[in-house]
């Protein structure tokens, strides 16, 4: 196949959308996930292997081993100073841009809060109701890939202060600095330099007693925040024990388009997820095959001019995207809810009204 016949933007049809839901959770990651379980957990005396107290020197043993941490670190914790001096360290830019991201995220949080409230009515012989409380205890994690994502570790942590959580427990392997500073900023209580299935078991079971790598973890309540195929196989695997927030797929956006919508920016947005990771999804919808053709031919332009690692990165990804030619708008509607992206863009004639009428996106 020359350059020229290859398809970044697989087409595929409406009749074959059902082909492309994918079960979140990995089978082979279930299973690695599992065998890190285990050896997490093979010095406690839980009689359910896997599913007791973690071990101290086997979690040092395991991050160390698939890159959390250096060799030469002691300790699974990243301490409040050194959190502190991550701040401390950013341009004045960085640390403006930082400060302003928490601000707005913590006044949408506190309204969401502040949404939830306690009910009471009047029954036959009392009074039925109820209140509204948090977790002592929530578990927020952080991807520590290819990019640092700060957005993740305010989005989570901040939240889960407004909610009036007493604990915050960060989880992030190989936290830059700017992955610090939104933990400081945030009020994070401890910070785990540890990532993957390993993380979610530490921040599922806890360790028990101070050592010497590390304070004493407390089981949290809930567990949230994105992560690789690992993390979202782990979360299945202690959901029941803890509260999660979702068994959340490869990273993806799914863009509506009719013939107003502009091939330049619809291929730019279908890149810009491409190059966030390897597994991520770039989807067009839409009822024009010309759209289809011009979006095709901008994503081939502009690839070619992102830098490395970006290039090879988006390129990767769009062997597992594709593109749906439907009958009308309708008809994208309907694949959009039946694919229920975790991003979705509407680029049409009266966009709003089509995104009304979309149900499931979001998640």
């Amino acid at each position: 196949m020359s350059d020229n016949d290859y398809k970044y933007l697989t087409p595929i049809s409406p009749s074959d959308i059902k082909l492309e839901i994918k079960d979140p959770v990995d089978n082979t990651a279930l299973s690695q996930a599992q065998d890190i379980f285990h050896e997490l957990t093979n010095a406690n005396d839980s009689p359910e292997k896997g599913k007791g107290p973690i071990d101290p020197p086997s979690l040092m043993t395991v991050a160390k081993r698939l890159g959390d941490i250096t060799e030469e670190c002691d300790s699974y914790i990243v301490t409040a100073e050194e959190m502190k001096a991550a701040f401390d360290s950013l341009s004045d830019c960085e640390r403006t841009s930082l400060m302003n991201i928490h601000d707005r995220v913590k006044r949408f949080a506190d309204v969401q809060r502040g949404s939830v409230t306690d009910v009471e009515m009047d029954i036959p012989g009392g009074k039925a109701g109820h209140t509204v409380s948090p977790c002592k205890a929530a578990g927020c994690y952080a991807p520590g890939g290819r990019y640092p994502l700060p957005s993740s570790v305010i989005m989570t942590a901040v939240t889960a202060r407004s909610a009036g959580c007493q604990t915050v427990i960060l989880a992030s392997p190989r936290p830059a600095p700017i992955t610090l500073a939104a933990a400081h900023i945030s009020q994070t209580t401890l910070f785990l330099r540890i990532g993957g299935a390993q993380a979610i078991a530490t921040l599922a079971y806890g360790i028990q007693a101070d050592n010497a790598h590390g304070p004493a973890i407390p089981q949290c309540d809930v567990i949230v925040g994105p992560g690789n195929k690992w993390v979202t196989a782990a979360k299945g695997m202690v959901q029941g024990f803890c509260g999660i927030d979702m068994l959340a797929g490869p990273s993806e956006v799914l863009v509506i388009a009719d013939e107003t919508g502009r091939a330049e920016v619809i291929a730019a947005d279908l890149i810009a997820q491409a190059e966030h990771d390897v597994v991520a999804r770039a989807i067009l919808v839409t009822d024009e095959e010309t759209v289809l053709e011009q979006v095709e031919g901008e994503v081939r332009r502009q690839v070619e001019l992102l830098p490395e690692p970006n290039r090879s990165t988006a390129k990767q990804a769009f062997t597992q995207s594709f593109a749906v030619v439907c009958a009308d708008v309708e008809e994208c509607i309907q694949v959009s809810d039946d694919i229920a992206p975790e991003h979705l863009e509407i680029q049409t004639r009266d966009a709003m009204t089509v995104g009304m009428k979309c149900s499931n996106y979001g998640r």
